[in-house]
């Protein structure tokens, strides 16, 4: 797969993760454009995703939400990365792993 943004390459950053994801859409874009757009929007510049011109989501209880939107919708990538969000407890206070394994299930 290649970056939605540049068609560049994906490669792995410090994290050990090898893209980003758009909540509002599912894109996957490198971490050069992500750092590029946290630039942008930490200059106090509002910004639109470039896919779908959604504003860009902040906060983690509207990341949450944006996901369980397009997951009741039927989109597998929001399934899935709901259900890895309830599983790693990322997002959210706390775990729940019957909640992941219904989405993994659906996804």
């Amino acid at each position: 797969d290649a970056c939605a943004c540049c068609s560049g390459p994906f490669a792995m950053n410090a994290e050990r993760e090898f893209f980003s994801m758009t909540f509002c859409c599912g894109k996957s874009i490198c971490h050069d454009c992500t750092d590029s757009l946290r630039t942008f929007v930490g200059a106090g510049r509002a910004c639109r995703c470039s896919f779908c011109n959604s504003p860009v989501i902040d906060g983690d209880k509207n990341k949450v939400g944006m996901l369980k939107k397009h997951a009741k919708k039927g989109a597998a990538w929001a399934q899935e990365l709901l259900g890895t969000c309830y599983y790693n407890c990322t997002y959210m206070s706390q775990s729940d792993h019957y909640e992941a394994k219904r989405w993994f299930e659906k996804a």
